[in-house]
C-alpha cells in the first residue's frame, strides 16, 4: 500500500521513482519501508543499485513482509541490489543507528531501537559503510596549532568570511548548490544535489536556521568554500513530547524558536573548491572559522556524519577534541 511519500516530492519529480508499503494487521498500521530506484545515482555511476528507506517496523514479521516487498519491487524495475536506509538519498537522511542510543539524536539524524541491527543481520544484509558522529566540546580552548595555521592561511591567502544572505535565498542557494557539487563528489555514494532538492530543503530550514553559522569562504571577491551548522531543534521537540497535540503543541515550539536557543547545534557538512584543497592551512581555517561561528552561542556541538574510512577526517576531527558518540551502518543486500 502507498501513501506515506508525497507523489509531488522534489526527489520523485527529478531524481528518483518509489515505491512505498504499509503493513497492516488487525486493521492497524505495524510498519513501512519505501523502494527506492535513484535515476541520479545510477546513471552517475553507471550501475543498477536499489535503494530502500523509511524503514520502520513493529516487530520482525512486518520487517520480513515490508523488506521482502521493497525487494520484489526492485527487482522488477532492474535493480540488482538493496541499498539502506536512505530516506529517500544520500543527500537526505541516511544509516542506521548502531551505536550511541542512549544520546538523543541530533536535528535531521535517525534514530532506531537496538533490535533493528539484529532484524537487518538476519534480512540477510551486510553492512558496507560506516559512519560516525562526533561530540565537541565548544567551550574548550582552541588548538594552538590550529589557531596559527588559520591565523597564517587568511594572511597569507586572503582567505575570509560572509554571512548567507537569507535575504536574497535564490542567489545563495545557486552558489551552494555549485560548492557543493565539487566538493563532495570524492565521496562514496555521492550524488549530485538537484536545485530542485536543495531548494526543497532550504525551504524547511529557514526556521530554525541561525544565520551565524551558515557562511561562505571568499578568496578575491568569490565563493570557494561553505560551512552549514544548525541549532539542534530535537532539544525542543523532546521537551514538547508531553505537551497537547497539533496546533497547541506548536505554539510553544515557535515560542521557543523565537526567544531561546538550545545547547547543542549540529554541524552538517563543509567543503572547499578542488583548487584550495592543498594550500597550506586551507582546512585549518575553515574548521576555526566553523568552531569560532558555531561557539558563540552553543557550548555543545555535534558533528554527523562522517565516513568511518575518511581517516584524514576523522584524526583531525579527534586531535580538534571531539569524540565519537554515535556510529551508523548502511546495509546492502545482492538481489
Amino acid at each position: 500500500m502507498s501513501g506515506f511519500f508525497r507523489e509531488d516530492s522534489p526527489f520523485r519529480k527529478t531524481a528518483g521513482d518509489l515505491a512505498a508499503f504499509l503493513a497492516v494487521r488487525d486493521g492497524r498500521t505495524v510498519g513501512r519501508v519505501a523502494a527506492i530506484r535513484n535515476r541520479l545515482h545510477n546513471d552517475y555511476h553507471g550501475d543498477r543499485t536499489g535503494f530502500f528507506g523509511f524503514f520502520d517496523f513493529a516487530d520482525d514479521d512486518a520487517a520480513d513482509a515490508l523488506f521482502q516487498a521493497s525487494c520484489q519491487w526492485l527487482r522488477s524495475a532492474g535493480c540488482l541490489s538493496a541499498r539502506g536506509p536512505y530516506s529517500p538519498s544520500i543527500n537526505d537522511s541516511c544509516g542506521l543507528l548502531s551505536a550511541g542510543f542512549d544520546d538523543p539524536p541530533c536535528v535531521f539524524m535517525p534514530w532506531n531501537p537496538p533490535r533493528y541491527v539484529e532484524t537487518y543481520r538476519r534480512l540477510g544484509l551486510s553492512e558496507v559503510r560506516r559512519l560516525y558522529a562526533f561530540s565537541m566540546d565548544m567551550t574548550a580552548p582552541a588548538d594552538p596549532a590550529m589557531v596559527r595555521l588559520s591565523e597564517r592561511a587568511r594572511d597569507k591567502s586572503g582567505l575570509g568570511t560572509r554571512p548567507f544572505d537569507l535575504r536574497q535565498p535564490e542567489k545563495e542557494l545557486r552558489i551552494l548548490q555549485r560548492l557543493y557539487n565539487v566538493t563532495l563528489d570524492r565521496n562514496w555514494g555521492y550524488v549530485p544535489v538537484t536545485w530542485e532538492e536543495l531548494e526543497h530543503s532550504a525551504a524547511g530550514l529557514r526556521t530554525i536556521a541561525d544565520e551565524q553559522m551558515l557562511f561562505f569562504v571568499m578568496h578575491g571577491g568569490r565563493e570557494v568554500g561553505y560551512s552549514i551548522s544548525l541549532p539542534d531543534i530535537n532539544e525542543f521537540l523532546l521537551r514538547s513530547k508531553s505537551w497537547p497535540r497539533g496546533f497547541v503543541r506548536l505554539l510553544p515550539m515557535l515560542w521557543m524558536l523565537k526567544t531561546g536557543r538550545p545547547r547543542r547545534a549540529r554541524h552538517l557538512i563543509l567543503g572547499i573548491e578542488p583548487e584550495f584543497r592543498r594550500r597550506s592551512g586551507i582546512a585549518p581555517f575553515l574548521y576555526r572559522e566553523t568552531f569560532r561561528h558555531v561557539g558563540v552561542h552553543y557550548p555543545v556541538a555535534e558533528v554527523s556524519w562522517v565516513e568511518a574510512n575518511n581517516e584524514q577526517i576523522v584524526r583531525g576531527i579527534e586531535i580538534l577534541g571531539g569524540h565519537r558518540s554515535k556510529e551508523y551502518t548502511i546495509w546492502e543486500k545482492p538481489l
